[in-house]
């Protein structure tokens, strides 16, 4: 075992890109499309409220939501061209008992400002301000000489949703597949070169052989997540509402679930050159199942929900919300973690029973 660590140590130092590529992309996206945790920006506009009391009530809701939320107020007229621009594609409607979003298209975004309208409305002591509406019919008069239409979210919950955490965790989930699947498919490639055959006539047994290729596979991805999440909170300064050192622990179980779906995949393959074309395949299908693009929430079908419930980034992508912005109790927590652990077994025992009949 020692010297397949030894091996990879070698190969890593020779060639640092490919095995850091990911990271560095991983690092590349979260920081572009989360923004650095930036504010957002949001028109806001009202029927009954005057101008004064509009602007004192946007005071009011970005100071309880700490900012990351800033209302820009601004006429009926105006909000109505900047939605139709796309700049920004969505607006807000704020009364005096009731809020709701205007949006072109759904948007990531509207989940992190319909949690915010109903937390605010909620301290205000009005129950259903959110799930209240304003007159379609009326906003629908204004609107059709521009040739589009307005949709409204009527959702009565929300979902939580942070615009800097979740750019980080799901690409950082979503690279981590490339990087753990293409470490544990060497073990294809020395098969193919009769390097494998050669190296089982060495007194090197095969549970050391495997365990070698395992155990660098999870230390390395492990590596992996800790310098990008270690990069983003110290240096990046985001914030991970108090749930930092909890994440470096959510995240074992899902490099073990990742790595024995490389195992899986290697044992699945006829030839490395096919590896190569089904490693992306499966790694985009699972992080557009799981939620790593966007909030699965506001995917519209029922059904890819619970598909992507199969899939270990969705569980994965739990367990880093759940220990941050998403507040969940330490028993969904635990059956996150001990769904990715039974993936593990099942992807891992498969796995290495299709690689010893070949």
């Amino acid at each position: 075992m020692k010297a397949v660590l030894y091996h990879y140590a070698c190969t890593m130092r020779r060639r640092p890109l490919a095995f850091f590529g990911s990271m560095l992309l991983a690092i590349l996206f979260a920081a572009v499309l989360g923004g650095g945790g930036g504010q957002l920006t949001v028109p806001v506009t009202s029927e009954d409220l005057s101008d004064e009391a509009l602007a004192e009530t946007a005071e009011d809701f970005s100071a309880h939501a700490g900012d990351d939320i800033v209302l820009l107020s601004t006429s009926v007229e105006r909000m109505e061209e900047r939605i139709r621009r796309s700049s920004p594609p969505y607006g807000l409607i704020l009364n005096e008992e009731d809020a709701a979003i205007l949006q072109v298209y759904e948007a990531p975004v509207t989940a992190l400002l319909m949690t915010e309208l109903r937390s605010y409305y909620r301290e205000q002591g009005i129950e259903e301000a959110v799930a209240e509406v304003l007159d379609l019919e009326a906003w629908q008069d204004r609107v059709d000489t521009y040739g589009f239409s307005y949709e409204i979210d009527r959702s009565e919950g929300g979902f939580p949703y942070d615009p800097a955490l979740h750019p980080l965790f799901g690409f950082m989930l979503f690279f981590m597949i490339y990087a753990v699947a293409f470490s544990i498919s060497s073990i294809v490639l020395q098969r193919k070169e009769g390097t494998w055959d050669r190296v089982i006539l060495s007194p090197v047994t095969k549970l050391q052989l495997y365990s070698g290729h395992v155990l660098f596979a999870f230390l390395f991805g492990l590596l992996q997540m800790y310098i990008i999440l270690f990069l983003f909170r110290f240096v990046f300064q985001v914030d991970f509402h108090g749930g930092f050192w909890l994440t470096l622990i959510v995240v074992i179980p899902y490099v073990l679930a990742i790595v024995s779906l490389g195992i899986l995949l290697s044992g699945l393959v006829k030839s490395y050159k096919m590896l190569d074309a089904v490693i992306p395949l499966v790694g985009v299908t699972i992080a557009m199942l799981g939620g790593a693009f966007w909030p699965i929430e506001i995917v519209p079908s029922a059904l890819l929900q619970q598909i992507g419930a199969f899939t270990p980034l969705k569980h994965g992508m739990d367990l880093l919300i759940g220990s941050t912005y998403g507040g969940a109790s330490m028993e969904s927590l635990l059956l996150s973690a001990s769904i990715l652990l039974l993936m593990s077994v099942v992807f891992a025992g498969v796995g290495f029973n299709l690689m010893e009949r070949r």
